[in-house]
């Protein structure tokens, strides 16, 4: 028998600042460089209990180069943690998935019905014209934990479109995001569906450009139309090339790029990934925007502007306008919100009830240029730092869909703003190491989300 080598045991202290207990909180570290090339398998233990953990190759180049695990705090609680790298090959499935992803290519075989159809899975697709969003299904990459799933359409617009979920559990493998064609799912099952109309906003926390110069005094006074954009807001387009990538699928958490070279912005050239994490145990939604400039070498974009935020949910709610609900919150610290009720979609067949959410973004104040109040959307300009990124986390509710496995008493608008206000000033998980048989500091790499 040939006994696998122990590559490295590093030992941490994990220190909770907050006065609240906090559940599964985000651990990530790169691994020590001296090791990566090697490093095939991880074993956390957490005050000597093993702990799922996972190894990312965010770069895709084969090696392994970030590990995360999540741990629960009481509050101001401390932990130690004992991470084990090993060159051993262990099962994918050592540690029951707590998140899914997903992305196919369209079977449009009208003679089948909607399970029947035979959709071609792939984890990366892109394209140099803008056709590609009818051709997949659910229009992009779809990801999901136990408690809420995102989408993001694989189009100019790049929109996050949102599912709401009735109970804790993974769905999107068999219900394939649109469980309202799947009727048996719903009733038996219990499963979630989609819940917000998103039109041409930013929905929950998508990347638009923006130019005030475009501005229209008569876009104000009509009456929302989702189908109309605001004239201000611009999508990423012109662009050379768009690839949607499911960069890592768990057990842990999900990573998603959507990646665009040659968006022509401003009178520039520049590439942007746009890179979404979601964790398991958790209703927000990491987005990182990395960008680069395309047209003179690796120039500083922090003087461009761009814009993201919050719909107005139940906005395009005309024709029930009494239950639309249309509440929306912002603060100069970089939070908004809205919380209402809407039409899902415009087969009133298929959803035949309206549907409550409430949305949020919370943006460090580094990247916020100013607050933009528009008739259908909060935003707020952004602008890149000096490494040309733009960092934030979103968040959704299902108030219609959430019952006691989610929250104690229904969501109201008053709760999900205080729910928003404590989320925003939850600090991260306090990390040094205890003990290391590296020397180096800078090789612990810590990351902590």
């Amino acid at each position: 028998m040939i006994i696998p080598l122990l590559l490295s045991s590093i030992t941490l202290s994990l220190s909770n600042p907050n006065n609240i207990a906090i559940t599964d909180a985000p651990i990530c570290l790169t691994i020590p460089k001296k090791i990566q090339a090697e490093v095939k398998s991880a074993t956390v233990m957490v005050d000597d209990q093993e702990i799922p953990c996972q190894l990312d190759d965010l770069d895709g180049n084969g090696i392994y180069d970030e590990i995360v695990f999540l741990v629960d705090f009481e509050p101001q609680d401390k932990r130690r943690a004992e991470i084990t790298y090993s060159e051993e090959v262990v099962a994918e499935n050592r540690y029951p998935a707590r998140v899914h992803a997903q992305m196919w290519f369209k079977d449009n075989d009208k003679t089948k019905s909607y399970l029947e159809k035979k959709h071609i899975p792939t984890d990366s697709v892109s394209e140099v014209v803008d056709n590609m969003y009818s051709k997949m299904m659910h229009h992009g990459p779809a990801f999901e934990n136990e408690m809420v799933a995102y989408r993001v359409y694989f189009d100019k617009k790049q929109s996050t479109d949102l599912y709401g979920k009735r109970k804790h559990q993974l769905e999107l493998a068999e219900g394939l995001w649109y469980s309202s064609e799947v009727p048996e799912l719903v009733k038996n099952r219990q499963f979630g569906d989609d819940i917000i109309m998103v039109g041409q906003t930013v929905s929950l926390g998508a990347l638009r450009g923006w130019d005030d110069s475009l501005d229209d005094p008569n876009y104000e006074l009509n009456e929302p139309n989702s189908k109309k954009k605001d004239p201000c807001l611009l999508m990423i387009e012109p662009f050379a090339w768009r690839q949607a990538q499911i960069v890592s699928k768990g057990p842990l958490r999900t990573i998603v790029d959507m990646n665009v070279k040659g968006w022509e912005y401003k009178g520039r050239i520049i590439n942007v990934k746009s890179r979404y994490i979601l964790y398991a145990g958790t209703r927000e939604c990491e987005v990182t925007h990395f960008f680069e400039a395309a047209d003179e070498g690796n120039k500083s974009l922090s003087d461009l502007e761009f814009v993201t935020g919050v719909m107005k949910v139940g906005i395009f709610n005309t024709d029930s306008t009494h239950l639309a609900g249309k509440r929306y919150f912002q603060n100069k610290a970089g939070l908004c919100g809205s919380f209402g009720k809407d039409w899902p979609d415009g087969n009133r067949k298929l959803y035949p009830c309206m549907q409550s959410a409430g949305l949020a973004v919370n943006i460090p104040n580094q990247y916020v240029t100013r607050l933009i109040d528009r008739r259908e959307q909060i935003l707020y300009g952004i602008h890149p730092d000096r490494r040309n990124r733009i960092q934030y986390r979103m968040a959704f509710c299902a108030p219609d869909k959430e019952g006691t496995d989610f929250v104690s008493e229904p969501w109201t608008y008053s709760s999900w703003v205080n729910w928003c206000n404590l989320w925003s000033r939850i600090k991260p998980i306090a990390v040094r190491r205890f003990l290391s048989d590296y020397t180096d500091d800078n090789d612990l790499g810590v990351i902590v989300h």
